[in-house]
């Protein structure tokens, strides 16, 4: 017979082995709670990454087809800007260059009589490439457009106009607030009449907030402009003229999340001419935004206006151009 002794040895045996069994089934049940925890904070993470994914994929769907619409029924004139914020960009480094280039594709017609539309198929190019040293910028900017007129008609449609404009400039003391700009310009416009602009001048430019988000300037200088227009009422006939004028500026760069950029410039020059006893005054613009797309792949939508109260000869005082296109960077 077993003892007294004997048999609590064993009940307490047996009690630690139950309390083992119990202890090693916790501990599975506990692995098999944390697994399960895991897996479902796994899928919780995927099910927010994917609607991160589709709301992302739904924005840029309706941006294309918004874009896309719009290229194709908005009003466009050609009206050639020079946005001098296109070629600079903030940073704390030295000895580098930036540059961007793109293509620009529109499409769209003028009435020229009530049956006898005239269509436009235009190509626009600009390449601007800029290098920032320590203390100064350099940058040449360019643009190019290329119009084929009256496409859809065999008789005229070899009628071709083509325009464009090369644009360099010096600032001087870069990261100063106040710095000093040197430029000159060439420049032409077939489909106004629009022979020949040169240009050459000085300026200020005055650093008004910068910070990572936002770049706000004003620049003021004079030049000296030279003119040579067609006249449309005269054939073979060109008026010219040679001006000192007021230049000035206002332009923003801003980064309004990490996917989409803007810059815009709006200038007013004016000058004096004896020949009219009166000022001649320009108002001009441009804006632009920029959404990537890829990497340094952008879709790019621009609107650009002129405004001259005395033109040189009788053309429309007031033109405006809306693009949309493609841009790539490259620094």
């Amino acid at each position: 017979m077993l003892s007294n002794s004997n048999i609590l040895v064993i009940a307490l045996a047996s009690q630690a082995h139950y309390l083992k069994i119990n202890i090693n089934s916790l501990r599975g049940l506990r692995l098999d709670i944390s697994y399960q925890f895991a897996a479902n904070f796994a899928d919780l993470l995927t099910e927010r990454r994917h609607l991160q994914l589709m709301q992302q994929f739904y924005f840029f769907s309706k941006l294309l087809l918004f874009l896309f619409v719009f290229s194709f029924f908005a009003s466009s004139a050609e009206a050639q800007i020079l946005n001098i914020e296109r070629a600079r960009l903030q940073r704390d480094s030295a000895n580098y260059f930036t540059g961007s280039a793109g293509l620009n594709f529109s499409m769209y017609n003028r009435n020229a009589g009530r049956d006898n539309p005239n269509n436009f198929l235009q190509l626009t190019f600009t390449g601007d490439i800029g290098y920032f040293s320590r203390r100064h910028a350099y940058m040449l900017l360019n643009n190019y457009d290329y119009i084929l007129v009256n496409f859809s008609s065999r008789e005229t449609r070899n009628t071709v106009a083509s325009n464009g404009f090369t644009h360099f400039r010096i600032n001087l003391h870069r990261k100063q607030k106040l710095s000093y700009e040197l430029f000159v310009q060439l420049q032409n416009d077939q489909a106004r009449g629009l022979d020949l602009r040169t240009l050459s001048g000085a300026g200020v430019r005055i650093a008004l907030l910068r910070n990572d988000a936002v770049q706000l300037y004003a620049g003021t200088g004079l030049m000296h402009e030279h003119e040579t227009w067609k006249d449309p009422d005269r054939d073979g006939v060109f008026q010219t003229s040679d001006l000192l004028k007021s230049t000035n500026y206002t332009s923003i760069r801003a980064k309004l999340n990490d996917l989409v950029s803007t810059s815009a410039i709006v200038y007013y020059q004016t000058g004096y001419d004896k020949a009219i006893s009166r000022l001649r005054n320009r108002l001009s613009g441009d804006v632009g935004f920029d959404v990537k797309i890829y990497g340094k792949l952008s879709l790019r939508t621009n609107f650009n206006f002129t405004f001259e109260d005395e033109p040189i000869v009788p053309v429309t005082k007031f033109i405006y151009s809306i693009n949309n296109g493609f841009k790539y960077e490259f620094q």
